[in-house]
């Protein structure tokens, strides 16, 4: 069990640390590409659009995109920075100064199985199908091999860390969210937050929102939905409600969430603070969260 979990499972207040991505980890075994076989025209435009709509929305700028000529455009044309994507020419190599990988037809036949060596075998998510299907990866800078073994630990670390959280009784969890939790499926930065206020507050949590189209079985849940904190609307502007937001929005990344939106009341569901963190998750992060 990681200190990070120990913690956790220990309801201790977790300190905030600023850790940025690294772009420039060593080659585990250099691979070189090949050149492109035929035409192949890619996905659709629509296609590229919807993916780049998800990139935008779940990846953000904070991380760097490696994307073909097409791919790199689409993202363009809906104003995420040039700065934090890398136009992948012809070699697989390429993909090691990126932490995302868009996975195109046109990329995967122009790298060949180079590709596979430097990136995740399981998606963030997908869009498209056939010769379409655009995934979005990982990109392994130290292999494959290295990240699975990575990404097994840090599952275990979450389900140890969800599985303490939903025997918190300081924390409500709506039926439908244990599920992901106590299976190890929700993002430990997420937990690590959680842990934090529940040191000091009462919780609802509602929802860590739907599985990403298409991603991979081990991916996890990157968003959580918070209705409730010490009775009172977590929207709303009594003092801990405020609180809260003033703690969420404080946080120095990659703990600091890349979307917080608010979500009104419905028909049967409560108004809800919705918190979005970037992915890909960090794996086995260091200790810390909210102060």
């Amino acid at each position: 069990m990681t200190t990070a979990v120990a913690l956790i499972a220990a309801g201790v207040v977790l300190a905030t640390v600023n850790r940025q991505p690294d772009h420039a980890r060593p080659l585990s075994v250099p691979v070189a590409g090949k050149p492109s076989g035929p035409a192949d025209t890619g996905p659709s435009s629509g296609v590229r659009a919807e993916t780049a709509r998800w990139i935008i929305r779940n990846v953000g700028p904070g991380h760097v995109v490696a994307c073909d000529a097409a791919m790199c455009g689409s993202l363009a044309a809906l104003g995420f920075p040039a700065s934090s994507t890398v136009w992948v020419k012809d070699s697989a190599l390429e993909l090691q100064s990126a932490d995302v990988a868009v996975l195109t037809s046109t990329l995967r036949t122009r790298l060949g199985p180079a590709v596979g060596a430097l990136t995740a075998a399981q998606p963030l998510a997908a869009f498209g199908s056939g010769t379409q299907t655009v995934t979005i990866q990982p990109v392994a800078h130290a292999g494959r091999a290295s990240y699975e073994r990575a990404m097994a630990a840090d599952l275990t670390d979450r389900g140890l860390a969800g599985r303490a959280l939903a025997a918190n009784s300081r924390i409500t969890f709506v039926a439908a969210a244990r599920v992901p939790l106590e299976q190890g499926l929700v993002d430990m930065r997420i937990c690590a937050l959680l842990a934090t206020l529940s040191s000091g507050h009462t919780l609802t949590v509602e929802s860590f929102g739907p599985a990403a189209p298409g991603a991979g079985a081990g991916v996890p849940r990157n968003g959580v939905e918070i209705s409730t904190i010490d009775t009172v609307s977590a929207m709303g502007s009594a003092e801990p409600a405020t609180t809260l937001r003033a703690l969420v929005a404080a946080q120095q990344p990659p703990y600091r969430p890349l979307r917080t939106a608010s979500r009104a009341a419905q028909a049967g569901s409560p108004a809800v603070l919705t918190l979005l963190y970037s992915q890909p998750a960090p794996v086995n992060p260091p200790n810390g969260a909210a102060p």
